[in-house]
């Protein structure tokens, strides 16, 4: 029965692998398509600050999903899961998130929360980097009965 929840599980993972490869390939399209699209249109070879910050929105995403698809691949070879790689998908996320926050319509509660959220994140990471362990979560199947 392990056997078969073993090859389920990888079957999954390679399909999840697909299909992140396709999103970020389709995201990388959009990019370059918008960014043209915007340096074509008068004013040439001119973006707006709006524009620019849809654009690095855009790229971000595409980040986190190299990070996700980063994440996916040490599960697949290592079978195991980096702490520290996670969480920096997860700043990364973050910064996104606070890069298109718009100030002026933003509730103050909302911007307290993603502050303390960057700050835990960072403090995160540091303590992490910091230590001398190494943390990974280990997926091991083979000692399972």
């Amino acid at each position: 029965m392990l056997k078969y929840i073993n090859l389920f599980q990888s079957l999954t993972i390679k399909f999840v692998i697909v299909m992140m490869a396709l999103v970020i390939l389709s995201s990388t399209l959009e990019v370059a398509w918008t960014v043209f699209n915007y340096m074509l249109t008068a004013p040439f070879f001119f973006i707006g600050l709006d524009r620019l910050l849809d654009i690095f929105s855009l790229f971000f995403l595409i980040i986190i999903g190299i990070g996700l698809l980063e994440t996916i691949k040490m599960i697949i070879v290592e079978s195991s899961m980096n702490v520290d790689f996670i969480i920096l998908v997860g700043v990364t996320a973050i910064i996104r998130r606070v890069m298109i926050i718009d100030l002026q319509n933003t509730d103050p509660l909302f911007l307290v929360g993603m502050g303390v959220l960057t700050v835990a994140l960072a403090a995160t990471y540091y303590l992490i980097n910091s230590s001398e362990k190494e943390f990974k979560c280990t997926l091991n199947y083979d000692n399972e009965k």
